[in-house]
């Protein structure tokens, strides 16, 4: 997908929402490279075009709730996550999971933690962990349609416009 089509789908959903497009900055395909390696994943599909347009900074479309892109960690506090994320699903038994190389990309009050199956047949295909219930479930979403429930959902309930700038770094020492 064209950064430009990311862009405008996304925009379409919540037309009044104030972007700066000069402001989105995504990774390259030599960092997204660096990206699969240290956080093994393999990144395809829908998870590559948002990485590679607007990874480390949307332009005011996120910010670092509920999505974990923008959070401002290091590489440590990145991979920390994951591998702790990770964990949760060994400690389940969830192997078949574990095989498929998730991704968590969000967390929702706290305990709802959601993820893609990066080496699957579907890797774009949304997956939540609940963390009170300790039960995962696919959800009927792709991950553009999360994006997309995240900037309806998100957006109606803020007054104040979300920051412009606000961006992470999945690669920063």
């Amino acid at each position: 997908m064209k950064n430009n089509q990311l862009i405008n789908d996304l925009h379409s959903i919540y037309p009044e929402l104030l972007i700066n497009i000069h402001k989105i900055k995504g990774y390259s395909d030599d960092e997204i490279k660096k990206i699969e390696r240290l956080y093994d994943i393999k990144v395809v599909g829908q998870l590559y075009d948002f990485l590679n347009c607007m990874g480390r900074c949307s332009g005011g479309f996120f910010w670092d709730d509920p999505l974990i892109f923008y959070r401002e960690w290091f590489i440590r506090g990145h991979i920390l996550f994951q591998y702790g994320s990770r964990e949760e699903l060994y400690n389940l038994g969830l192997w078949d999971i574990l095989e498929q190389k998730p991704f968590f990309i969000s967390i929702e009050s706290e305990t709802q933690y959601y993820f893609l199956l990066t080496n699957s047949k579907q890797p774009d295909l949304v997956h939540h962990y609940d963390e009170n219930e300790d039960k995962v479930r696919v959800l009927d979403k792709n991950f553009n349609e999360y994006l997309g429930y995240i900037i309806s959902s998100y957006n109606e309930s803020f007054i104040a416009p979300i920051p412009v700038d606000f961006s992470g770094d999945l690669l920063r020492l």
